[in-house]
Formats: structure tokens, sequence, C-alpha cells
């Protein structure tokens, strides 16, 4: 499987590597009467994504085979939404991966199977809005009961990671982290507690450890020095062996972030340049927002400023004249 460029898709999958963090994964957030149903076996991960293209910057999925009590098999299909707000699409979503999940399984058998084996999907999502998205499409029907009633319901189970208290996201410890550094990676200002015990939960020299810190330093709302402070209290004995990776995390957000400042000071002086030579005087509330502007509202300004009638055309929202 090739390595995720986003850093939540990164630490879903690598949450799931291991077959005993996916096995108490799986067995704390599935339903009980599911997991009675479970063999002893650890979930055997499938090969391959079945998230649309143009979804992968926002959906990340893991497929497990599991093995049941009785000797059949049955899916058990994990999808991690990691948008900020819940997306309305995910009971329509959730139905096209499972049927090509169930193509796979045609495709693989000689003649056809004889019966297509159980998905059980679930999906976590660590946004800041709560989720109220329906978790069936059958939910989402607009018809009279008596035609819902022939309808089967394709329910998934959701779990919320933002309600949930730290301590109860899982029963192991490094599940535990993990969840809580995908729970909070959209809070501004993460309490330090919060961190260190996150840290803290992962185990001492292990690859999971590094991937988490890694996590916290690329997608939390902190500054180096509180990660640093963080990861002394959690971590006393190897903090500096720890901050390595981080720290060289920082330093390139900070390059990146500079040169987008930089660009976008010259695209906003560039357009102020024009309104001044056409016409003259630039009001101080216009200057104002050009300079307060990112670069994609300032490309859009420097069309505008070429053929404006007045300085105050190129802040107006479109339509406004």
């Amino acid at each position: 499987m090739a390595a995720p460029a986003n850093p939540h898709d990164k630490l879903f999958q690598a949450l799931l590597d291991d077959p005993e963090r996916a096995r108490a994964l799986l067995r704390d957030h599935l339903p009980p009467a599911i997991v009675a149903e479970l063999a002893d076996d650890p979930p055997e991960p499938v090969e391959g994504s079945f998230v649309d293209q143009a979804l992968q910057g926002s959906q990340s999925d893991r497929l497990f085979r599991m093995a049941l009590k009785d000797g059949r098999d049955a899916y058990i299909y994990t999808l991690l939404e990691h948008k900020s707000r819940p997306d309305p699409r995910t009971p329509v979503q959730l139905l096209t991966y499972m049927a090509r999940i169930w193509e796979k399984c045609i495709a693989e058998a000689e003649s056809g199977p004889a019966a297509l084996p159980a998905i059980i999907p679930v999906v976590f999502y660590h946004g800041q809005t709560p989720w109220t998205v329906p978790a069936s499409v059958v939910d989402w029907l607009d018809a009279p009961e008596a035609v819902l009633d022939h309808v089967r319901d394709f329910r998934y189970i959701l779990r919320d990671l933002g309600p949930v208290d730290d301590t109860e996201l899982a029963g192991e410890r490094a599940v535990r982290a993990g969840l809580a550094a995908l729970k909070h990676a959209y809070d501004q200002g993460v309490p330090l507690r919060v961190v260190i015990a996150l840290l803290h939960d992962t185990p001492d020299g292990s690859l999971f450890e590094r991937q988490v810190l890694e996590y916290v330093g690329a997608v939390y709302d902190m500054t180096a020095e509180a990660l640093e402070d963080a990861v002394k209290q959690a971590k006393p004995e190897r903090w500096e062996e720890l901050m390595g990776t981080p720290a060289e995390e920082w330093m390139r957000r900070g390059e990146a972030r500079g040169k987008a400042e930089g660009k976008a000071e010259g695209k906003a002086e560039a357009v102020l340049r024009i309104l001044r030579g056409r016409f003259g005087t630039v009001p101080a509330n216009v200057a104002d927002r050009v300079q307060d502007a990112d670069g994609d509202a300032l490309d859009t300004m420097l069309d505008r400023a070429l053929t404006a009638e007045r300085p105050e055309e190129v802040t107006e929202a479109p339509g406004r004249h």
C-alpha cells in the first residue's frame, strides 16, 4: 500500500497497521452483539482503497477480513472522515464503497461466490461540528412508510470521537493515543495536559510513538516550545531523542509559511500599484482589505484592478456594483 500524504490518513493507517491494535480498536468500537460473533483471530487487512479519487484528500479507508465463530468470514470496512464538518453524502458514498468491495469478491471467485460476505461499515469522524448525517440511506429517503418497509436497511456504525472523553476512547493505550490525536486535530489551543496524556499513552521506542508525535507536530495549533514541554513531561528520559523530527517539521512549515506570506505581500502591492496608477489614490478601507487578503483572493483582485471602474470594486463581493 502506497504511503499516504495526508497527515490524517498517515496516522489512521499507522493506527491500523498493527493487527493487535486493529483488533483492539474494532472490538472497542463495534457493538457487543457483533463482537460476540467474532473469532479470536486478528483482523486480516485487505489491500487497496475503495474511496473515490476525488475524495482521497478528505477520507481514508481500510478493509479487514474477520473470521466469525461459525467459520464464515465477514468484512469490516473502516472509513475515516477527516473533514472539519459532516458530509451529508456519506451514506451514499458508503454504499458505493461497499459495492466495490463486493465486486472485488465476485471478481476473485472463479465462478462467482454462492453468497456475498457481510460488510460492517464503521465511520470514524473527528471534525469540529457534531455529526448530524443519517446513519443509513433509508433514513434519508423521502417515501411513505409502506414503501420504506420494503427497503433493506444498510446502516453504518458511527463513532464520533468529539463527545467521547479521551480516557474512554479505547481500552488499549496505543489505540487511545491515536484516536485522541485525531480527536483534537481541529481544536484551537489544545490544552497541554491533553497532549501530555496522548503522548504518554504511546509505546516507548515504537514506530507508532514517532508517528503520533510527527502528526501532532504537523497538525496541531501549538508552538514548538509547547510541544517540547509536553514531550518533556510525558517522556522525560527521551524528549531530546524524540523532538528531532517534529522540530524539523516546524522548520519546514515555517519556511513554507514565510514564502506564502512573501508571495501574498507581493500580490497585494501589485494590486495597490495598479489602482494608484489608474485612480491616483486608494481609499484606506480598500487598501486594508487588499493587504489582509489571502493568495487566492489577491489573484481575483489583480484581474479586477485592471478593469474596475472605481477602486472599491476590487474588494466587493461578486454581483455587487
